[in-house]
């Protein structure tokens, strides 16, 4: 048998088989269904996963920005202290008296 005498065959008994009309309320009653059917809850680990993960990952992010932000106000306060204390250094020690006696005996 060729393909064109199968496909005869196959229409010749679809013919004779019997026609299946749906009623014109299937699509809504299987719409209904699919609606009826238990919907899950609201609160599952995925929305857990998709909000909690990435509002603690920026939390994260922000605190180590205030963290760098602070590390460096305190370096540039360092250095001024430092710097302040070499110009105490400077005038405590013994050379800048001299000036200071020389005014005394004025």
């Amino acid at each position: 048998m060729d393909k064109d005498e199968e496909n005869d065959a196959l229409w010749e008994l679809l013919g004779r088989a019997r026609r299946v009309e749906a009623s014109p309320y299937f699509a809504r009653r299987v719409v209904g269904t699919i609606r009826n059917q238990q919907k899950p809850s609201r609160f599952s680990p995925s929305i857990l996963l998709r909000w909690l993960i990435p509002t603690a990952a920026l939390a994260g992010l922000v605190l180590g920005w205030l963290a760098y932000q602070n590390q460096e106000q305190q370096d540039v306060f360092d250095a001024d202290f430092n710097r302040t204390a070499d110009l105490q250094s400077l005038v405590t020690s013994e050379d800048s008296f001299l000036w200071i006696e020389e005014d005394s005996t004025l």
